[in-house]
């Protein structure tokens, strides 16, 4: 444990690899790969895990911000980067000056984009986002195809990819996602009519690798399987990803606590007999969440180990009756494995009321990275 850092991630970049390849062997040989290391890589740290994708053969990565983008850049990453969410406009000249690759779904933006390619003699590198059911950011469908002819008529730009994406690839056999496949193909079957240019198409997340073998298109953009927790919920024979980050604290303090002692804001809790309990330095400022407040448990010395009342801020306390020889300095594991015990990222999204996705992402700065690696 980093003496300046009460508690810390451990990320294993040969787990992440591993799970990549996992991806590769569901998708096949011939589907590109495209990374998602947005916000963070998923709390995961984005150069680290940007050098090992990129190790493990990713040509393109995707992210959300131009932000995150430049990040990658000023660290040295040089591959491709997709920004997947459109930026405003006053971000634009950015993507040149560092080579990013635009996501567009409106003329407007990809018209200025253009015009700033074009006055810096720049060819800039375009993706257009196809909404054929998520609702958020892209082209009507209905309209792709005129869109898709508009941009690339454009002198400076240069129509990559088209794309889509799904809200609930997760659900197998879901008749919304097989509909979504359906109008993605026939789009792409019209433009490939019309004859104008592009190198790839891609739908794919994480769930629809595993549910949706039709929807893999000409690449797959895989976030959430690659940080090692499984997709979809349904009952599939093949291997599942390896965890990918352990997240560790110390115990702070240990104390024996009376019968009728309450813990915490709200007194949420009151011991209704004599207790031990450890104090914990870690708190939803550091993303473990609040909604854990007497839910959750951590694993010592092998064994589960209750929270008791709310999670503060920066402090958790848990209950160690159990345990004989617990001491300060003790490793208290929050996800990960010890022993025959194991907390996941999915339980603890269970028992918060949210999604991996949440617990992953909200893991806070404060919270030490380190990286370890088989060389």
């Amino acid at each position: 444990m980093n003496g300046s850092h009460p508690s810390r991630a451990i990320v294993d970049l040969d787990a992440y690899a591993a799970n990549l390849e996992l991806v590769r062997r569901l998708s096949g040989d011939t589907i590109q790969v495209i990374p998602v290391l947005k916000a963070n890589a998923y709390g995961h740290g984005a150069l680290p895990i940007a050098r090992a994708a990129i190790k493990a053969g990713a040509k393109m990565l995707g992210v959300a911000t131009v932000q995150e983008g430049i990040e990658l850049r000023e660290g040295g990453i040089k591959t491709p980067v997709l920004i997947m969410v459109s930026p405003h406009k006053q971000a634009l000249p950015l993507y040149l000056e560092y080579g990013l690759t635009l996501t567009v779904a409106d003329k407007e933006t990809v018209q200025e984009l253009g015009a700033l390619a074009h006055a810096a003699n720049r060819l800039a590198s375009v993706h257009c986002k196809v909404d054929t059911g998520m609702g958020r950011q892209g082209v009507n469908h209905e309209d792709a195809l005129e869109m898709l002819q508009f941009v690339s008529r454009l002198t400076h730009i240069d129509l990559q990819g088209i794309f889509t994406h799904f809200p609930s690839a997760d659900i197998v056999d879901d008749p919304f996602t097989h509909n979504q496949i359906k109008i993605f193909r026939q789009l792409i079957k019209q433009v490939d009519k019309a004859g104008f240019p592009y190198e790839m198409t891609h739908a794919a997340n994480s769930a629809a690798i595993v549910n949706y073998k039709e929807s893999l298109f000409d690449a797959v953009r895989p976030g959430l399987i690659t940080y090692g927790v499984w997709p979809t919920a349904s009952d599939n024979t093949a291997p599942r990803a390896q965890p990918v980050l352990r997240w560790e604290t110390a115990v702070a303090q240990v104390r024996h606590l009376p019968a009728g002692a309450s813990v915490g804001y709200g007194r949420t809790y009151t011991a209704g007999k004599p207790i031990k309990t450890a104090v914990l330095p870690i708190g939803y400022a550091d993303g473990y969440k609040y909604q854990l407040s007497n839910k959750a448990a951590v694993l010592i010395h092998g064994k589960r180990c209750r929270v008791l009342g709310s999670v503060c801020m920066d402090q958790v306390v848990v209950d160690v009756s159990g345990l004989a020889d617990v001491a300060w300095g003790d490793v208290a594991t929050l996800i990960g494995s010890d022993g025959d015990e194991r907390i996941t990222v999915e339980e603890l999204a269970e028992l918060a009321g949210t999604i991996p996705y949440d617990i992953l992402t909200g893991i806070g700065a404060r919270v030490h990275r380190e990286y370890v690696q088989n060389v």
